[in-house]
């Protein structure tokens, strides 16, 4: 071998040493990189129910890089608040079933189900430490052995928060009435017996209400909304379908006589739309009193707008359009976007989302029902509408909305208050609340005496 053979070799040994040596350096920093990465990404599961159809393959998180750790995508300061430890402890371990109270029972993701009571004066036997008075939801709390701030521990879970979210309880127990001002002042001037006024006065009483509030959390807080009962859709709202597919709000606008009648331009904005290329392109669904877009090219006023000029466009018309965007697992990356347009005289029949090649909207994935949702303009409502599944058919999985908007999700910011109802499930991750209100059976002394001079 030649010297100049020689010289090469050892360059070559040097070079790969080098290599070497940034390899093992990157895999030695790569790993809490990875970490960081990981952390903020639901991993993907595969425990939903399944209709028909093979399993999924996903894959699984090794344990090592799913160590208790602050997550990057988790505001501290959205829980410094819940973190005071209190100086007495909370002694509330009388629960009586005749007494108003609010039940919650875990329906998923554990072995036995579990029941919750809360009283007047918060959760029966909670272990929590802190001085929140509301109920905290979240996972075990580790970052301090000696700080409990949750009443209810969901099972452990990387994408669920350590303090996920909060329910808001104790107008629901309210001694004093609450009456708006005018109700109250109208009373005042009325000239009626006291027994009279107060009869009046418990007709016109302000509901007492229950709660919740999302805390920033890195996966949300969704609701369950039912096959009976329309939701009220609105920009921003932000919603979750089968195991991983997800779909928002971009533009909602109802029908308003006063604006434009639809024309030549309207159905340029709409070509335009259609035509656009790859992701940015919007899926047309058309009312049934509409003909087909027959304009061959957009007017060149309407191409050099941007999406968000076009949006503005079509608030001009008195046509109702809704807009939404899918994304996820089973959406196909060229048909994310889809315009929905109302009709002006009935309500619009019901476009559908599901796994089935019929709907308007077609996901490709197993945990999707063939008849997931259903979406549609309402003239009653005077508004676009949500609703699970068919007709006489719930979906598998359910269609959730989140409490937070698509603006507060991305910033990881808390969500509004939301109130509650019998019977709202609420949903974590895999964790499904149920949340029952109960007004109680006990009776005031008067009501006793007056039942036993009927008897």
């Amino acid at each position: 071998m030649s010297n100049f053979d020689n010289e090469i070799q050892d360059n070559q040994i040097e070079v790969d040493l080098s290599i070497n040596r940034q390899i093992f350096s990157f895999l030695q920093q790569g790993i809490d990189q990875i970490n960081i990465f990981m952390g903020g990404i639901p991993p993907l599961r595969n425990d939903d129910l399944f209709e028909d159809g093979d399993n999924q393959i996903y894959f699984s998180l090794p344990r090592s890089l799913m160590r208790d750790r602050p997550s990057p995508r988790e505001k501290p300061q959205n829980i410094q608040n819940y973190l005071q430890k209190r100086t007495d402890p909370i002694q509330n371990n009388q629960f009586d079933p005749k007494l108003p109270h609010i039940k919650v029972s875990q329906l998923r993701n554990m072995s036995a189900h579990h029941h919750y009571f809360i009283n007047e004066f918060g959760l029966i036997d909670s272990q929590k430490n802190t001085n929140s008075v509301d109920i905290l939801i979240g996972r075990q709390y580790r970052q301090n052995q000696d700080i409990v701030p949750n009443d209810i521990i969901l099972p452990e879970d990387r994408v669920i928060s350590r303090i996920h979210c909060k329910i808001i309880y104790n107008d629901y127990f309210r001694k004093q009435q609450v009456l708006d001002s005018i109700y109250a002042k109208t009373l005042e001037l009325i000239k009626l017996p006291a027994q009279i006024k107060y009869k009046i006065s418990q007709f016109l009483e302000n509901p007492k209400i229950v709660q919740i509030q999302d805390l920033g959390s890195i996966c949300g807080t969704y609701l369950r909304i039912f096959r009976q009962e329309p939701c009220v859709l609105k920009e921003g709202h932000k919603f979750s379908i089968g195991s991983d597919t997800f779909f928002n709000i971009l533009l909602n606008h109802n029908l308003n006589p006063n604006l434009k009648d639809i024309d030549d331009e309207w159905y340029s904005i709409i070509k335009h739309l259609s035509s656009l290329k790859s992701t940015q392109k919007h899926e047309i669904h058309l009312s049934d009193l509409l003909n087909q877009i027959s304009i061959l090219e957009p007017l060149e006023s309407i191409k050099r707008l941007s999406i968000k000029d076009l949006y503005t466009k079509l608030r001009e018309y008195s046509i109702p359009i809704l807009i939404v965007k899918f994304q996820g697992h089973g959406v196909y990356i060229n048909r994310c976007i889809n315009l929905f347009v109302g009709k002006t005289q009935t309500d619009t029949n019901d476009f559908f989302v599901g796994r089935g090649s019929e709907n308007n909207i077609k996901i490709s994935s197993n945990t999707i029902s063939r008849k997931q949702c259903r979406i549609k303009y309402s003239q009653k409502l005077s508004a676009w509408i949500i609703n699970d599944g068919y007709q006489d058919r719930d979906s598998a999985n359910g269609t959730w909305i989140s409490l937070q908007t698509t603006e507060q999700s991305e910033q990881k910011a808390e969500s509004n208050l939301i109130e509650l109802h019998h019977n709202d499930e609420i949903k974590i991750s895999d964790s499904i609340l149920k949340l029952e209100l109960f007004q109680g059976t006990k009776q005031g002394f008067g009501n006793i005496i007056n039942k036993f001079l009927r008897d």
